[in-house]
């Protein structure tokens, strides 16, 4: 997989939370995230996250996504 844990990290410290699924997606995008990182966002839950820790428990939830912060 070629996901960088740098621009995760960089990713998570800059959006507003609360933040949905959808949401968190689309502001991948717009940040410029590859397609292995909006796919393994897709993989998360469908709910509202409240910071980045939570957005990282449901990465250790689904495997991690084959990289660790």
């Amino acid at each position: 997989m070629n996901i960088n844990p740098d621009q995760i990290t960089q990713l998570l410290n800059k959006l507003p939370y609360p933040i949905s699924k959808s949401q968190l997606v689309d502001m991948a995008k717009q940040h410029g995230a590859n397609a292995e990182m909006t796919g393994m966002l897709d993989k998360l839950p469908d709910k509202t996250y409240n910071s980045s820790q939570d957005i990282m428990s449901s990465f250790s939830s689904i495997g991690g996504g084959g990289f660790k912060l």
